[in-house]
Order: C-alpha cells, then structure tokens, then sequence
C-alpha cells in the first residue's frame, strides 16, 4: 500500500547518511537511533548529552545534515529528503482520493464511486418498475375480489 511504502522510504531516507558534507552525515552520529525492540515500530531514542554535544561542536554540520540541498537524494539532507518523500506519496494518494474541489472522473476512487452511483440509480429504477407491477397486481387482486364479493351476496340473496 501507498502508506506502507511511505514509511519504508522514510525510514530509508533517514538511516542512510547524507553524501557531500564532512564529519555529522547521519542520525546516530547525533545520539539519534532506533530502540533494539523491533516490536516498537522503529521508534527513535536520542541520547540527549551526545546530540547537545555535536550541536555544540559544530551546528552548521548538524544544520547541513537535515537542510543540505542537493541534485540527488543522497545529497540532500534528512528534512528535505522526508519532504519529497511525503509529497511523492501525496501526488500517488491524490491520484486515487482526489483532493477538494476535483471532479470525480479525475481519480480512482472517484471514478468507483460514480460507477457504485450509476448501479444505484439502475437498481432504484428496477425497484420502482417492481412497486409499480406490484401496485398493478394489487389493484387487479382487490377488483377480483371485490366481484367475488359481490357474486357471493348476489348468490346469497337467491338463496334466502
């Protein structure tokens, strides 16, 4: 699913160490990484005293890790990475939700919808065609009756 591979990117787009700048290129050099409990989903520790410590030494290394602007992935910086990984999947969810405002024939769910929409008018219109046989039959039912009724005092009327 979209989701799923969102978080795969993610999660790649973070580990991987950032290309182009010297000495802090990737979270665990900043005291950031993941529990050892994998039952906890890849949830980030930080190690408050070591990323104090790098912020300390050099913010503009720490700044470049997660800000570098680069041609390629592998050069850009953590931040920037995630934005273009999270508006790559908004563009893929966009195309099969839509978005305010998007007429339905312009994605995919739209499009299932307006199908679902031409199968209910179909089914209303079969319903509407059966109650109306059904209120035909009926008024020819209580007309047989209503002369079964009247032959039977006319019968009734000869006999007493």
């Amino acid at each position: 699913s979209t989701l799923k591979s969102l978080l795969t990117t993610m999660r790649s787009s973070l580990y991987t160490a950032v290309d182009g700048i010297t000495g802090k290129n990737n979270l665990s050099s900043l005291g950031i990484t993941t529990t050892k409990n994998y039952l906890e989903g890849g949830k980030l520790t930080i190690d408050e005293d070591k990323l104090r410590a790098a912020i300390s030494e050099d913010p503009n290394a720490v700044y470049n890790m997660f800000m570098a602007d680069g041609a390629e992935k592998g050069e850009k910086g953590l931040a920037r990475r995630l934005r273009d990984d999270i508006q790559s999947s908004m563009k893929v969810i966009t195309e099969k939700a839509g978005k305010a405002g998007y007429v339905n024939n312009n994605f995919t769910i739209g499009k299932m919808v307006n199908g679902l929409d031409t199968r209910i008018s179909a089914f209303e219109t079969k319903l509407a065609k059966l109650e109306s046989r059904y209120y035909s039959q009926f008024t020819a039912m209580e007309k047989a009756i209503q002369k079964a009724n009247s032959q039977s005092s006319s019968l009734a009327s000869y006999f007493s």
